[in-house]
């Protein structure tokens, strides 16, 4: 069992992903009246992706409404990028993960490749007495 356990080990092929940070992003104020907002950053740690989708999902994985700049981010290799979220205020509650995916250039593209999701959980830094004042 140890020798097999070594060979995996050995033998595993190289996995690569992205960073997405904070992990544990939290909700302020933004400009607009019933809009907050987060900021996240993107590191491409990936050679084989240029491009990330954001998502901002609930505690069953289903899509929220957000805005953002770019919903599709160019970020090159080794690169770093800075994301604002917005949702509304009545959302934040139901918002959970805040994510981003690797996505896969497929023409041409000749090896394997594996698609990477990174979440990052929101911790609700606005009370509910400010979500229901406003």
């Amino acid at each position: 069992m140890k020798y097999l356990l070594l060979a995996l080990v050995f033998f595993s092929g190289l996995v690569s992903a992205h960073q997405w940070t904070p992990t544990y992003p939290t909700w302020d104020d933004s400009y607009m009246t019933g809009i907050v907002q987060t900021r996240m950053n993107l590191f491409n740690t990936r050679q084989d992706v240029d491009y990330f989708e954001v998502q901002v999902l609930d505690v069953n994985m289903n899509p929220i409404d957000f805005a953002t700049t770019d919903q599709i981010i160019h970020t090159p290799y080794l690169k770093r990028k800075t994301v604002d979220i917005y949702i509304r205020r009545t959302d934040i509650d139901r918002a959970v993960y805040i994510c981003s995916v690797s996505k896969l250039l497929v023409a041409g593209n000749t090896g394997a490749s594996v698609s990477s999701r990174i979440c990052s959980k929101v911790k609700h830094a606005l009370s509910t007495n400010d979500i229901t004042a406003q």
